[in-house]
């Protein structure tokens, strides 16, 4: 993929991520159903499972910088 390309879709999981995450809607977007529909019914594993994938967002964002 090219590398501007990725790095607009890094930004727009992280943006997701970070507004909608506890909702599981970041993984809905990455294409993980199962993981989205168990991340939404925990509220984003109580708080914990958001703030990571929000960490993990920054950092792969980070990266392409």
């Amino acid at each position: 993929m090219e590398p501007r390309r990725e790095w607009q879709r890094q930004l727009t999981i992280l943006i997701i991520s970070f507004l909608g995450g506890y909702l599981g809607l970041d993984r809905f977007y990455r294409g993980e159903v199962g993981w989205g529909i168990i991340k939404l019914i925990t509220l984003g594993g109580l708080g914990i499972w958001y703030l990571v994938d929000v960490v993990i967002a920054s950092y792969r964002l980070g990266r392409l910088s």
